[in-house]
């Protein structure tokens, strides 16, 4: 993390001699969008650096002086741990004293953010409680909602054939999505079913206070931006720089909240994404989210057509799949190299899920010595439900000495996966392993640099440097001493509360603006007690501790959503059938995103399991195909014995 030192000190660098950080170069077009001072649009494919491009654009606005010092630049990721990614990036690459102007979050924090600070512009009848609980709206909660309301307005115009038309699994993504709040509606029915389901979320009816879903926050703050002046023009002040990562997935609240806050001339808003990888329509993603940005920001888009991630063979795999959500679709070029010997892909048939386990257990062990590769170089990717996966092959993982696990699941109001990607976590992780003893420079001054940022140290003060040294120094030999005490369930209490008590919550909201308003910081700290105590019971030493805490020997299994903006050497993906796609309409693009996305996580390798217990391959028999046209090979696993 950089310093907090005076911008007067940073010598600014001419637009024409500024060069890439951390890379050789950019490819022409990556170039253009990057000098470029207008609303822009980026269409990259997987693996072409969608990141990595944000974080130099960054890098280029910042160090060529053109975001003035008392602006920031915000970057919007729709999950934690990309926020985080990029913000990590742009710290790299940044001399020390910029990195402060770059603000990176996720869209859900950002509005929440909003919400929290500008809550009581809101008129009285959509004014949520302070505090109040985020909450998810399931399908049954849904499906009561609907039946409640359908009884007690039967009465009214309109509302039974509304009823009638709404599907309850995209009632709150396409119904209450696609609506602007406080306007009026053609259809009495419609505005009566959208009224209602936000105003029992903010009037619950008990002490309890508000619980209020994303889709009701995300549509709050939009309400806030379109009808505040002064809020609006106080946002458009401070961020004159816009990046929005993964743009596929933009909701309709979400963009109407992009456009209500930055629709304008003044705000320079740059978009990257792949359309080909659209896989969270479910969720009320846009269909046309690209082309209406580029409407609506008068923005020019860049196509980039290089691929670094995978290997040329698995790219021309890729390129077959593309190919058919877009028949137009241009062929990409690999810098990468093949590293494998044989199939760089294939499709795995199996009778029974034991034998599905026991083949992939055994084939992961022997690739995994062979090639030298860790755990972590691997990861198991499913549609849905990870649970039904995780038992039996992590019974035959751990055979071989290897441990599975799903980070998809949930720990308190969060994942696992986003917890680890929290700035909380990564001070806390950092403390917990310096602390065992594991000195390492790079941690070491990394966290020296965080610990400056949260005491506000003056960089410019040698004595207050040195001081702030010495209170890290003295807190890890204190906690050292306190590790190697007995490994105890009462030990390890005590050690939680020593880090969390130096990290200091208050620090924390002041330094990091997605922990500055709301409940998110305690949301973290919850679930972040709750893992360290899951760590602490299930090992006996404080090594081991550490190391299933960052899960260094495990290899990971998450849906395919949440492996979005992931890598690994090999992907495995397992219900490759009827059964887990049970949704899926033959010819869909957004199953073939999903596929595409899959297939796109891998560097050298794709392994697609097939298992007839699980179910049939009628419906996604079109997946199966385009991976034969690709020339991907089937094999049937030999009977278990």
């Amino acid at each position: 993390m950089p310093f907090k030192i005076r911008r007067s000190t940073v010598k600014f660098v001419q637009p024409e001699l500024w060069r890439p950080k951390g890379i050789e170069d950019l490819e022409q077009n990556a170039w253009l969008a990057l000098r470029r001072q207008y609303s822009t649009s980026v269409i990259a494919g997987p693996g072409a650096g969608k990141t990595e491009f944000l974080a130099q654009k960054a890098s280029f606005i910042l160090e060529t002086g053109q975001c003035p010092q008392n602006k920031k630049i915000l970057a919007i990721s729709f999950k934690t741990d990309a926020a985080k990614n990029l913000e990590d990036r742009v710290t790299e690459r940044c001399p020390e004293g910029l990195g402060s102007q770059f603000i990176s979050m996720t869209f859900d924090a950002f509005t929440k953010n909003i919400v929290d600070r500008f809550r009581m512009v809101l008129p009285p009848v959509w004014r949520p409680t302070k505090p109040y609980d985020v909450t998810f709206a399931n399908r049954q909660q849904v499906i009561r909602f609907l039946d409640r309301k359908r009884r007690q307005n039967s009465h009214v115009q309109g509302v039974t054939n509304t009823l009638a038309q709404i599907d309850p699994l995209h009632f709150e993504s396409v119904f209450i999505g696609s609506r602007k709040l406080g306007l009026p509606f053609d259809n009495l029915g419609e505005q009566l079913l959208y009224e209602h389901w936000i105003s029992e979320q903010i009037n619950t009816g008990n002490e309890a206070g508000s619980r209020l879903t994303f889709m009701t926050i995300n549509r709050l703050a939009e309400y806030i931006v379109r009808t505040n002046a002064h809020v609006s023009r106080a946002i458009k002040a401070t961020y004159p720089y816009i990046f929005v990562d993964e743009f596929q997935d933009t909701t309709y609240g979400q963009y109407d909240f992009l456009l209500s806050a930055f629709g304008s001339d003044t705000a320079i808003v740059t978009v990257v994404g792949d359309y080909k990888q659209r896989i969270m329509g479910w969720a009320g993603a846009r269909t046309d989210s690209f082309h209406q940005f580029d409407a609506d920001f008068s923005a020019h888009r860049y196509p980039l057509l290089l691929n670094h991630r995978s290997s040329p063979e698995l790219v021309r795999i890729q390129h077959t799949i593309a190919q058919a959500i877009d028949n137009e679709i241009r062929e990409v070029q690999t810098s990468n190299q093949n590293q494998v010997t044989g199939d760089s892909a294939w499709i795995c048939v199996s009778n029974a899920t034991n034998q599905e386990a026991s083949y992939l257990a055994q084939w992961i062990a022997t690739d995994m010595q062979t090639r030298t590769l860790r755990p972590r170089d691997y990861s198991i990717l499913v549609r849905q439900r990870p649970e039904d996966y995780e038992h039996e092959l992590s019974n035959y993982l751990n055979q071989h000495g290897i441990s599975l696990r799903n980070e998809s699941v949930s720990i308190g109001k969060t994942t696992l996966q986003d917890l680890l990607a929290e700035e909380l976590t990564y001070l806390f992780a950092s403390i917990l392993r310096l602390g065992l003893g594991l000195r390492n420079a790079k941690v070491w001054n990394e966290l020296s640099s965080v610990i400056q940022l949260l005491r506000n140290t003056n960089q410019e003060d040698d004595k207050a440097q040195r001081k702030t040294e010495r209170l890290l120094t003295n807190f890890i030999a204190e906690l050292k001493e306190l590790m190697q005490q007995q490994f105890t369930s009462e030990n390890s209490q005590l050690v939680f509360a020593r880090i969390i008590g130096f990290i200091d919550s208050n620090d924390l909201r002041k330094t990091y603006t997605r922990y500055a308003t709301g409940d998110l910081l305690e949301i973290n700290l919850e679930a972040l007690e709750e893992y360290f105590t899951h760590c602490v019971d299930t090992q006996n030493s404080w090594r081991g501790c550490v190391d299933e805490f960052e899960g260094i020997n495990h290899i990971p299994l998450m849906t395919i959503h949440k492996s979005k903006g992931l890598e690994f050497d090999t992907t495995i993906f397992m219900g490759m059938d009827d059964n887990a796609w049970w949704s899926y309409q033959p010819g869909n693009s957004e199953g073939l995103s999903t596929l595409f996305v899959a297939l796109s996580r891998a560097k050298q390798r794709a392994i697609f399991s097939y298992c007839q217990q699980r179910g049939q391959r009628t419906r996604i028999s079109d997946f199966y195909s385009l991976l034969a046209t690709a020339g991907v090979q089937e094999y049937t696993v030999p009977p278990t014995s």
